[in-house]
């Protein structure tokens, strides 16, 4: 790959880095004027509309509860094996 290629292929990552935030860690969440502020990562938020969330309550909620559901039971099944090993 050539030098060019290669900054064009970089160029692309970081386009599509920019079009998305991964949040690991929330440190502050408060709501003001209808909206909900969620902080995280040095001195960044997330500032959503109140009525806007509310109304993806549901899905968030269910999807969130599957996700985690799946979690602990990779974990229990790693937990598994390692009591199996002993």
């Amino acid at each position: 790959m050539t030098q060019k290629e290669r900054i064009t292929e970089l160029e692309e990552k970081l386009d599509q880095a920019l079009q998305h935030t991964y949040v690991y860690d929330i440190y502050t969440l408060h709501c003001a004027n209808s909206e909900l502020y969620i902080g995280y990562g040095n001195d960044r938020s997330l500032v959503i509309d109140v009525n806007t969330i509310y109304n993806d309550l549901p899905f968030l909620i269910s999807e969130v509860c599957k996700e985690q559901k799946k979690n602990q039971e990779e974990t229990l099944d790693r937990i598994k094996e390692s009591l199996n090993e002993l």
